[in-house]
């Protein structure tokens, strides 16, 4: 009865909406730091290749100014130096973050992925289910009352030309009652 409590509580559509919110953050700051961490890789790599070859690091920091071997700028390692964190500290600290994020996501995903598993908990799909089913019945009900505004519009334009049509049939009608009036008058 917990499970089942527990599982239709997350699949609150707002409860959902807030934990995609979540998920989203994460995986924009999951891109972010893997970023982080290839400029990171690139620069120890770099840093290595320089050591063994002095004479083209000078060549290659001189005509780099700034971008790597990718294309990329060097603005992560860049604002380390900048702010007195040294290479080894700040891999650390990437890494130490990267550890935190996988922690994160896995979190994250574990209600998603165990209502989406076979072998999952059945309160689980059944909560998922009830959602799905209250979104697809939201959507055809917003679909549903659009087309009854449709129609209710089109109805009252089409009463609206109507009555236009009826008043104007009557405007005719009477100036010919009136000019056959006045023909009649003039005829003696």
């Amino acid at each position: 009865a917990a499970a089942l409590a527990a599982a239709s509580s997350f699949w609150q559509r707002d409860n959902v909406r807030e934990h995609l919110k979540k998920l989203q953050e994460t995986v924009a700051i999951s891109s972010a730091l893997i970023n982080e961490l290839e400029e990171i890789a690139l620069v120890r790599n770099s840093s290595d290749a320089s050591a063994q070859e002095p004479d083209s690091s000078a060549v290659a920091s001189s005509s780099g100014s700034g971008v790597s071997s990718a294309g990329r700028p060097c603005h992560f390692s860049d604002l380390a130096s900048e702010i007195k964190i040294s290479q080894d500290t700040h891999e650390s600290l990437a890494t130490d973050a990267a550890n935190y994020l996988c922690s994160q996501l896995q979190h994250l995903l574990a209600p998603i992925s165990s209502a989406i598993n076979q072998d999952g908990p059945w309160a689980e799909k059944s909560a998922m289910v009830s959602l799905a089913q209250k979104l697809q019945k939201s959507k055809r009900n917003k679909r549903w009352r659009k087309r009854k505004r449709k129609h209710v519009a089109e109805l009252f334009q089409k009463e609206s030309a109507e009555f236009d049509r009826i008043d104007q049939e009557a405007d005719e009608w009477r100036a010919r009652q009136i000019s056959n009036d006045i023909a009649k008058r003039k005829v003696p």
